[in-house]
């Protein structure tokens, strides 16, 4: 299942990238095509794109170009995995041999059977918005005109779907060749490959968006007083009542999100190694909260509880009190409430750490392929724990209207120019050092057990103990800077306590020893442990099954 495992990977960091990139060419599309019609002498709310751009930035921040972007996050990686998917499973029916190069014309028959994959799209959306599919066929047979209803639209839905990814992997393919001069075209660079995925989008849109336009007429139209009897009649219709115009309504918003959008989603599916990476650092995300989120839940549990009056003894006696409780009052749903939050930001971290060390490790092999030692690790990881200030932008800019609007708020709030750079040292010096002795705790113990540099052999219980102790390792080395960072953040700026780093370390040394640079050190523990055992465990075998 390899090869399928690397194309469902590169398909769902590709579908994430034309999201990202697409997503405010729909907001502004949306934004023109549901503006209220304005009275005689009035303008319209927008004057054009530029200006609808312009209007949102300015009362909503860039946040407001990717509002209600995290719905269909999930669905569209989906189904662009699916699609990149059944189109990889295509070429290796069509190879004449294994690793030969397909013709154009194979490409585009590739992409005609990758359009299947919208029937499954359908499938799934449908699952999603009824209660499965019998739901589905029950709803649709009663309120949209019996069996016809379940056919609905579907003539210039496969009208679209087929030749449309027909055309667009057959151009992409046609002008990776034609750059490349010749078959192989894995010495281009990323524009090329952008250039390509770009225009194959355009392409797609060139070829079929008329028989988009008539789907959506067809969907919408009224079954008991239809005005289209059929995909061809409503052709009809329409060139009759708006000439060839009415075919195309809406054509260069569509074209002018599709571009840019498939250069991202291409690029980003043919960049194999960063998106194998970013795949298994997900995965590892994913289940580093899922294992590490009910000690989270107790350690809150345990830290909010009130302070028991004199003679009473407080809510939890201690951590597996606090777990019986827990379970007994809202069961295992308990211990894991409010963890769809953290699920999405989490899992993008870690992809983050985990992509920036791997091109970290690409930079420091001596060739390909090569085994790095623990030092070259080391210095991977702390590369990676540069990823940390995307990790702080982003959660910026969605907590707030973008990173302008940081500052601003930053620069109002928070004592000037000064503000912007606050618990920056400490938040360094836990990132850099701390990624850097876990990364290599991390292979150091796996090549301590392997016996050698050669660690592929190992088991999941070996990787499992040795990202558990990496994790463990991580706070060890830097936990009393999180602590000083936490305590320099919330720090009033108007009246400070500290005046910095080593002022705030010698005042907590003074006032609480040694144990107040530890405070909170063994839930902290108790939760890195299994949450880095797990993940690490889940970024080796989804790497491993990636290839």
């Amino acid at each position: 299942m390899g090869e399928v495992a690397k194309d469902l990977a590169a398909g769902t960091v590709g579908g994430v990238a034309q999201l990202v990139v697409g997503h405010p060419f729909d907001t502004i599309k949306v934004k023109l095509q549901s503006q209220p019609t304005p009275l005689p002498g009035q303008l319209p709310k927008y004057s054009g794109a530029i200006d609808a751009v312009k209007q949102t930035l300015g009362a909503e921040g860039a946040r407001g170009l990717y509002k209600g972007m995290g719905a269909p996050l999930a669905t569209v990686a989906a189904f662009n995995a699916l699609l990149f998917s059944v189109r990889g499973q295509m070429e290796t029916i069509l190879r004449s041999e294994p690793g030969a190069p397909l013709t154009v014309q194979q490409q585009v028959i590739a992409g005609a059977g990758a359009g299947v994959a919208f029937l499954m799209q359908l499938i799934l959306r449908s699952a999603v918005k009824y209660g499965g599919p019998m739901d589905v066929a029950k709803q649709v047979l009663r309120t949209e005109g019996g069996v016809r209803g379940l056919f609905k639209g579907l003539v210039p839905t496969l009208a679209r779907e087929v030749p449309g990814n027909a055309t667009m992997f057959g151009v992409y393919e046609a002008i990776k060749q034609y750059m490349a001069g010749g078959t192989d075209t894995s010495g281009l660079g990323r524009g090329s490959l952008m250039m390509a995925g770009g225009l194959a989008g355009g392409a797609f849109w060139g070829a079929v968006y008329p028989t988009d336009v008539i789907k959506s007429v067809i969907q919408i139209d009224d079954y008991k007083n239809p005005k289209y009897s059929g995909s061809i009649d409503a052709c009809k219709k329409i060139l009759k009542s708006e000439g060839i115009g009415g075919l195309y309504k809406g054509f260069g918003p569509a074209m002018g999100r599709s571009i840019p959008a498939n250069a991202a989603c291409f690029l980003a599916y043919e960049m194999g190694e960063v998106a194998k990476d970013l795949a298994a650092g997900t995965v590892g995300g994913v289940a580093q909260l899922v294992v590490g989120h009910p000690f989270d839940t107790i350690k809150v549990k345990l830290q909010s509880q009130p302070t028991p009056l004199p003679g009473q003894l407080p809510k939890y006696s201690g951590a597996i009190d606090a777990v019986k409780q827990t379970l007994g009052a809202e069961g295992a749903r308990g211990l894991y409430k409010g963890m769809g939050a953290p699920l999405a930001t989490v899992a993008a971290f870690n992809a983050l750490l985990f992509s920036v060390r791997g091109q970290m490790e690409t930079i420091l092999r001596s060739e390909p392929g090569a085994p790095l030692t623990v030092q070259q690790q080391v210095i991977a990881g702390a590369g990676a724990g540069v990823a940390f200030l995307m990790q702080l932008i982003l959660r910026s800019a969605v907590k707030y209207g973008g990173p302008m609007d940081v500052a601003k708020q930053v620069l109002r709030t928070e004592g000037g120019v000064r503000g912007l750079f606050k618990g920056l040292v400490p938040t360094l010096a836990r990132e850099v050092p701390g990624n850097a002795t876990m990364f290599g705790v991390y292979e150091a113990i796996k090549q301590y057990m392997a016996g050698g540099t050669d660690t592929s052999g190992l088991g999941r219980g070996s990787l499992m103990m040795a990202g558990g102790l990496a994790g463990g390792a991580f706070w060890g080395a830097v936990y009393p800077t999180d602590v000083i960072k936490s305590v320099i953040q919330i720090d009033d700026y108007k009246n400070p306590k500290y005046s910095g780093s080593i002022d705030a370390c010698k005042k907590i040394l003074k006032s609480e020893g040694i144990g107040g640079l530890y405070k909170g050190f063994g839930p902290a523990m108790g939760r890195s442990i299994p949450a880095n055992a797990a993940c690490f465990l889940a970024y080796e075998v989804t790497r491993s099954r990636l290839g």
